[in-house]
């Protein structure tokens, strides 16, 4: 059977920690050793294998999350139902394949709703690492527009639209009235959210650049965290301004993420799936990886004060 999913791009900040060595570290435990697994909730993440990429420039690997929540019924056509009986250390497990490349810090990360989040990964890191600081996984954007949020002379509105799911407030790393918003939200009883925030009527009135700017990044997080393609839970963070010629920019930042499409054999053998998925992650790292080092310099670059 065939399956299709999509890989996402993320880059881990030059702030954080250097996860190359722990990569290595854990590359070199034993396939059963317990310190490669963690349980930030109910269900637990291990790494689950993985290979050191020719020359030692990167790691693939697969993160598996193992649900422990009881895994119901399955029936027949004729209508037989019958428990599904796990022992009580095992859960249904899925993976995600991913990449990540030791020089440019890039990570590659198979979506997969009900397997390990960008998010998951990264708490996943600082605990098995025992880093004292976060590690903080972005999406890669596609600079012409992150390049036009921050280069708009005016902003003129920005319109975000999601889902509520009670697990928002769990996020460390958003700002505190985005934080706010949800939690007022859920506290009415909300199921979902619709952040708008206009510029006064003046012709040359804009929001505030930074407040914007921190707005967005969080609902981002947000999104990375939790939606995917069976669960769109942020729905849009659209952008309207001007530019400094007066001409007037719109768009939306959830559709200019910077990713790529996998499609594998599905078999119902957990190695030979593995090595489907792989040869696909290498094949998007292969055919997108300078173009990802181009958007990460035009971003450094758009960074330094003049």
């Amino acid at each position: 059977m065939r399956k299709s999913t999509k890989i996402d791009f993320f880059h881990v900040g030059p702030d954080s920690p250097d996860i190359e060595p722990l990569l290595k570290k854990l590359h070199g435990l034993p396939n059963d050793s317990s310190k490669r697994t963690t349980q930030p909730t109910d269900d637990w993440v291990r790494l689950a294998r993985g290979q050191l990429k020719e020359g030692g420039v990167g790691y693939f690997g697969d993160m598996m999350r193992i649900s422990m929540t009881p895994p119901g019924f399955r029936a027949n056509l004729e209508g037989k139902v019958r428990a599904i009986i796990f022992n009580a250390d095992e859960g249904i497990a899925e993976c995600s394949a991913f990449y990540y490349d030791f020089q440019t810090r890039i990570l590659a990360l198979q979506r997969n709703s009900k397997a390990v989040s960008v998010g998951q990964m990264a708490h996943f890191l600082k605990e098995v690492g025992e880093y004292d600081l976060d590690v903080e996984i972005s999406p890669i954007l596609r600079p012409c527009d992150v390049g036009k949020v921050k280069a708009l002379t005016q902003i003129r509105k920005i319109h975000i639209s999601a889902n509520l799911i009670d697990v928002m407030p769990t996020i460390d790393d958003i700002d505190g009235n985005t934080k706010s918003v949800i939690q007022n939200s859920m506290i009415a009883e909300s199921s979902s959210v619709e952040v708008v925030l206009k510029a006064g009527r003046e012709k040359d009135a804009t929001l505030n650049h930074t407040a914007v700017i921190e707005t967005i990044e969080s609902w981002l997080k947000i999104h990375d965290n939790f939606s995917d393609d069976e669960n769109e839970i942020v729905r849009k963070i659209e952008v309207f301004g001007q530019d400094e010629t007066g001409e007037r920019i719109e768009f939306d930042l959830l559709k200019d993420k910077v990713y790529s499409r996998m499609d594998y054999e599905w078999v119902p053998d957990d190695n030979e799936l593995w090595e489907n998925r792989l040869k696909r992650i290498q094949q998007a790292w292969d055919l997108n990886h300078a173009n990802l080092e181009r958007n990460l310099q035009a971003k450094a670059e758009a960074q330094v004060p003049e």
